[in-house]
């Protein structure tokens, strides 16, 4: 048997891809375009202070993966409590909405109106009065289970900036952190978005951050691979995986590992996704800024930002000074948009929510089945391979699970 596996791409998934091929016994080379590994997920420091590609505090209910960060962090993480708002454009509310949030609304009369068409006279849902989800889109579904006041209010511009699609295009079987739990359990016949107690998001399972950053994880996870940096991939040709630097003949290996989006295996970028810009903005001689130790803040009117996330609040490092990280919906052009001295790359990806409409999933398996075609023993892992909505927890445990079957 050829027990040499060859990956594309040095993010979470090919860095957990190593990590447990590596446990049996394979050899294990990672072509990564950058100069460091953890893709999105990488920790970076603006004056000293930690940051990634948005905020990302590990939460997973099982402890099959928990336990591999525990190992790679020596046990060294932080306990977060995600305190969350959303910003309407004159209001700010906790996220997930509260009830008790929605007593002091000026139209609180209308919204109960509109809440009482799809619950019993305690407020539960009535998941039979609900569209399905996975078969509906994400309007039909929030506004049957919130109303239409709520769903515009909280939902449906923000909807449309971070995915770059409406509500009413975009489909229900991703994954939504909040109700993660109920997703892993099966229980997916009635999710509430309201909250009738005090909540946070991800309560009742672990909420990490390494004490040391990201990246010990995935470096640890990539630790006695060769790992090729600097290694664009530009095409699949021929038997071969061409890169900016060399090519790397497939059937050398006994699988190739593709954690990249299936079209740039062709040197295309036609798969629809929304990406994001996150610029880490200083405020000096401020400790903290946002109200009630907030980690973010999410905006839920048509303006730029998405969210913004005071850092220190999950990384809790320690300055007279606060660092934010501003977060804005791109598009594939956008970088065109800067001066050329102006560095980005560690803080721009044009495809980070990809596209969860029927058109779009098919074009991806489109692509797939072409790469499965030239290269028989190629497998795709991780949240742009899959087209997925996925956060790190998801990634590693997909990868997990593949490689349990080689």
């Amino acid at each position: 048997m050829n027990k040499k596996i060859l990956i594309l791409g040095g993010g979470v998934a090919g860095c957990s891809c190593a990590y447990f091929l590596m446990k049996k016994g394979y050899k294990v080379t990672i072509l990564e375009k950058e100069d460091y590994l953890g893709g999105l997920s990488a920790t970076h420091y603006y004056n000293g202070h930690p940051y990634e590609f948005g905020p990302h505090v590990w939460f997973w209910p099982n402890d099959d993966i928990n336990d591999v960060i525990r190992e790679l962090t020596n046990n060294e993480l932080y306990e977060v409590d995600r305190k969350l708002y959303t910003f309407t454009g004159t209001d700010l509310y906790r996220y997930p909405p509260h009830f008790s949030d929605i007593q002091n609304m000026s139209d609180k009369e209308d919204i109960l109106k509109e809440l009482s068409l799809t619950r019993d006279e305690d407020l539960r849902l009535k998941s039979e009065l609900l569209p399905v989800l996975g078969q509906c889109t994400f309007e039909e579904y929030f506004e049957s289970a919130i109303g239409k006041i709520l769903y515009k209010r909280f939902m449906k511009d923000y909807t449309h900036k971070m995915w770059g699609i409406p509500g009413n295009l975009l489909q229900t079987y991703m994954v939504w952190a909040d109700r993660i739990k109920e997703n892993y359990t099966g229980q997916m016949n009635a999710y509430d978005p309201i909250k009738f107690k005090e909540s946070f998001l991800g309560q009742g399972q672990p909420n990490w951050y390494p004490k040391k950053g990201w990246n010990i994880v995935w470096n640890g996870m990539a630790k006695g691979a060769e790992i090729l940096y600097g290694h664009k991939l530009s095409y699949i040709f021929d038997g071969k995986i061409l890169t900016n630097k060399g090519s790397f003949k497939a059937d050398e290996y006994e699988y190739v590992i593709n954690t990249l989006h299936s079209d740039t295996l062709f040197d295309e970028y036609e798969l629809p996704a929304n990406g994001r810009l996150i610029i880490p903005f200083l405020i000096p001689g401020k400790n903290l800024v946002f109200p009630d130790g907030a980690e973010s803040i999410h905006y839920s009117d048509n303006i730029a930002l998405t969210r913004t996330t005071e850092m220190k609040i999950i990384t809790r490092h320690e300055s007279p000074d606060t660092l934010i990280c501003l977060e804005v919906p791109v598009t594939n052009e956008s970088k065109d948009a800067f001066p050329s001295n102006i560095n980005i790359s560690k803080h721009y990806h044009p495809r980070c929510y990809n596209w969860q409409t029927k058109d779009a999933i098919e074009f991806h398996e489109y692509y797939v089945d072409k790469a499965v075609k030239k290269f028989p023993n190629i497998l795709f892992c991780g949240r742009h391979a899959n087209f997925k909505y996925w956060g790190m927890p998801e990634v590693v445990d997909a990868a997990n699970i593949l490689c349990k079957i080689l």
